[in-house]
């Protein structure tokens, strides 16, 4: 299993740099027998590409968190904050956005990590371009 893992996880490496197409990735990731809980390959990972574009789809539950993909529209001025009651984790798939978390203004782009601590008043403003990202919620946030 250990090299199942392996060999995934060069492959979503491969994929996430644009190196291969999303039916390669899910042909080859069948190949090795990673298939997920709808009977696709990738870990569900084409899932979460599949809701690029929506304001926000969620992708799975526990009592413990709760995880979901969003998009933040070309030119959204962010004037409404927004807090939670736990902490919240923004990953950029793509695009950039300006993060306001607590007053304090930063810079994120594809490839970052933002950590939202429970409670803070924080919003996205995008420019030009639209931002997709992956979002944990800890815990859960919405029903």
């Amino acid at each position: 299993m250990a090299t199942t893992e392996f060999e995934a996880q060069q492959l979503l490496k491969a994929y996430r740099k644009g190196l291969i197409s999303d039916a390669l990735f899910e042909e080859q990731m069948r190949e090795i027998g990673v298939v997920s809980k709808n009977g696709k390959a990738g870990l569900d990972v084409e899932n979460v590409f599949a809701h690029k574009g929506k304001m926000f789809e969620m992708l799975q539950k526990t009592p413990q968190s709760q995880t979901g993909v969003f998009t933040v529209p070309a030119n959204h001025k962010g004037d409404k904050e927004n807090t939670h009651k736990g902490d919240q984790l923004i990953y950029v798939i793509e695009g950039c956005a300006v993060a306001r978390v607590s007053g304090k203004e930063q810079e994120i782009k594809a490839g970052d990590l933002l950590m939202i601590p429970a409670g803070a008043p924080h919003t996205l403003t995008t420019g030009s371009e639209k931002m997709f990202g992956f979002t944990v919620f800890a815990p859960p946030e919405m029903q």
